[in-house]
């Protein structure tokens, strides 16, 4: 789940999938005269969309921090549940790469590249380097060795596919930093947003120019991006979330409870050039 703790003791989570769907949102329209459109369009916005997809096997009923009066955030460990994680993203990958083999090379590689701070392509937000289990780094050796497999059989070893689909890479990291940000990361502790970065972030297949994205609010839930590059502007983006009231339970079966009974809401942000 992401969660965003608020001052009052309450919590706004979202979904991961509701997450990515947010972040498809920034790929539908993400390109202009400055930035390039993306290729393949549709496989890209799709592996957006389902790039966090294998969370959907528990989130119907979450772990729960029963300290905390809410589900797990995304960046908390849940006691004993690392095999269940990593059974569930080998079978999304699966699942996205019978639908679409390219979606699912990209979010083969979005998944390792998790376990390895994104490759180290980005330096804002600064991210960390973990140890990771041995059985994480099984399962990531696995999917390497599958992903240069799948690179050869879609691009048959083109230095031109290979230069594409780490572009792809990188900017599916961009709309998922996006949507982190308007999610949780983007919040001060005043409940407000902040001055934040993404970088550095490619502009065009044919050219290595990179850019800081840089994102300062205009009010409770605008912000300019700059340089701009999506299709429109103002481009309104919008994510589901449930708002947790503040308070601790004496059981996971209450938290549950309180989780499921808690009220839903969209919400919206607007970003202009």
């Amino acid at each position: 789940m992401v969660v965003r703790d608020l001052k009052d003791g309450s919590s706004i989570v979202s979904t991961q999938e509701d997450h990515a769907e947010l972040s498809a949102q920034f790929a539908a329209h993400w390109g202009n005269k400055d930035f390039s459109k993306l290729r393949p369009y549709d496989s890209m916005v799709f592996a957006t969309t389902y790039h966090d997809s294998g969370y959907r096997e528990w989130e119907g009923n979450p772990p729960m921090n029963v300290e905390k009066g809410r589900p797990f955030g995304h960046r908390e460990t849940i006691p004993s549940f690392e095999p269940l994680e990593l059974a569930a993203y080998v079978r999304n990958i699966e699942w996205v790469r019978a639908h679409d083999p390219y979606a699912g090379l990209l979010v083969s590689m979005h998944r390792t590249g998790l376990w390895h701070n994104r490759y180290q392509t980005f330096t804002k937000p600064q991210g960390r380097l973990r140890e990771r289990s041995p059985e994480v780094q099984a399962v990531k050796k696995e999917l390497e060795a599958r992903q240069e497999e799948e690179k050869k059989s879609l691009g048959k070893a083109d230095a031109k596919f290979e230069r594409q689909l780490w572009f792809n890479y990188r900017t599916l990291q961009v709309y998922d930093l996006l949507s982190l940000y308007f999610c949780c990361d983007g919040h001060s502790g005043d409940d407000h947003l902040k001055e934040d970065a993404v970088a550095p972030v490619p502009v065009a297949y044919d050219s290595k120019e990179e850019i800081d994205l840089r994102i300062v609010p205009t009010g409770a839930n605008s912000v300019k991006i700059s340089p701009y590059p999506f299709d429109i502007s103002p481009l309104k983006v919008s994510v589901r979330a449930r708002l947790i009231p503040s308070g601790s339970f004496a059981s996971p079966d209450k938290c549950s409870e309180a989780y499921h009974k808690a009220s839903r809401c969209l919400l919206s942000f607007a970003i202009a050039g």
